[in-house]
């Protein structure tokens, strides 16, 4: 074969790879291509979701032993007029630092003032052990602790509060397996945790019903291609939601963030955004426990802030009627499997009615009150506004249990029913 032909083959040859290449760079973005919608939700009524809305006020009423703090939170009561100079003190005992990352500095080297979105601000904060006789409250880290060991020593004064604070399910209260609830009964007055209930109450986020329907524009940009995603860094979890996923990817397309699964564009974990999500038309707020009121940033931040539907599991049914607003998630206990779920989920993309998860957004917002991902964090603010409003008559936590614990408060997985 002469040189002339050899060139010209070589030529072709070229030609068609470039041709080939090309094709699969189009067919690859086209597959992960966004597609972009806007929805309007004017301000005219939607007499059906206004009955929604009715019957969400109606739930709020079924809210039990809520502290003055409480009602002012989930109940929207009116906050008292403070007309005092004292000054309160709040004294994280021994592990202040590890909560001072989340709560006080938003995951950077800059502290911010916690007080500086609080009705009131007429407190300190110490992590001086010396401060133990001179504060007002005593906040106890309940994951950090194990013992009798983690308490002071000395006598305590008879009008000083000791609080005890988790942010964790009842599963995971102690981060020592050598915790022990028992070992702490009789000795807290007050309860900091994400519960209702709770004298303190620091839930991951609220549900405010604007006072005035919002005129909504939203752009919502997502893939195609894929409609669901998860985030996760801990790749355990006592309600089997791991084992939910995988059985949801034989039936739909799923991509996994973080150390649980193959994409490791995002870290996975709560001192980084993760953008990508919000490129999913739904989310798995999946938690790791199936506790009461255990309602995380798995779904505020993950996926509203995101305008993300999500697809909760965790608290229960009625837990997420009364805390979230109507028609603004997909609960896996409505859907016999998996894979009934998975073809729900197609119906909704297919026909758009996806669209339907939105509306709540003209008559609710939601807050993140959490810390994570640098959001705001109100655990301080908490503290300062239940010394000023709560009733301070003497109460103790007898039994740690009868307010907190697995067999109370928790709820077998989703594979147990």
């Amino acid at each position: 074969m002469n040189r002339i032909g050899i060139r010209k083959r070589a030529y072709i040859l070229i030609v068609i790879c470039i041709a080939l290449w090309t094709f699969l760079i189009l067919s690859y973005s086209e597959s992960f291509s966004e597609k972009v919608e806007y929805i309007f939700l004017d301000q005219e009524e939607n007499t059906s979701y206004t009955k929604h809305v009715e019957e969400w006020l109606r739930m709020k009423k079924n809210f039990q032993n809520l502290s003055k703090l409480g009602r002012i939170l989930f109940l929207d009561e009116k906050e008292p007029l403070i007309s005092t100079d004292k000054k309160y003190e709040i004294l994280v005992w021994k592990f202040g630092h590890t909560i001072e990352a989340r709560h006080l500095r938003n995951f950077s080297n800059k502290s911010v003032d916690p007080f500086r979105h609080c009705p009131v601000k007429n407190c300190d904060i110490t992590y001086k052990d010396s401060s133990v006789d001179t504060a007002d409250i005593v906040i106890f880290h309940l994951h950090r602790m194990k013992d009798e060991k983690d308490l002071p020593q000395q006598k305590r004064r008879p009008d000083q509060i000791w609080a005890f604070l988790t942010d964790e399910s009842p599963y995971h209260t102690f981060l020592s397996p050598k915790g022990k609830l028992k070992t702490f009964d009789g000795v807290f007055n007050w309860s900091m945790s994400y519960r209702s209930d709770s004298d303190i109450p620091v839930p991951y986020g609220r549900t405010i019903l604007r006072k005035k329907h919002e005129k909504i524009e939203l752009n919502l940009k997502k893939r195609k291609d894929v409609l669901v995603a998860i985030l996760g860094s801990n790749c355990g979890g006592k309600n089997n939601r791991w084992d939910y996923v995988r059985e949801l990817q034989k039936h739909m397309k799923v991509d996994v963030y973080g150390k649980c699964g193959p994409i490791k564009t995002c870290p996975g974990h709560f001192k980084e955004d993760c953008p990508d999500i919000e490129n999913y038309l739904f989310y798995l707020s999946f938690e790791n426990s199936n506790c009461d009121d255990y309602i995380t940033e798995k779904l505020w931040w993950n996926a509203y802030h995101k305008n993300t539907i999500p697809i909760v599991m965790g608290a229960t049914p009625d837990n997420y009627r009364k805390l979230l607003p109507p028609d603004s998630y997909i609960n896996i206990e409505e859907f016999a499997s998996p894979a009934v779920l998975a073809q729900f989920i197609h119906r909704l993309n297919e026909t758009r009615e996806y669209r339907n998860y939105y509306k709540w957004k003209k008559y609710f917002r939601v807050v993140n009150e959490h810390g994570y991902f640098k959001s705001e964090s109100f655990h301080f603010c908490r503290i300062c506004q239940a010394l000023n409003y709560n009733d301070k008559q003497p109460k103790i936590y007898g039994r740690l249990d009868d307010y907190w614990s697995v067999q109370r408060d928790c709820h077998p997985s989703w594979n147990a029913w």
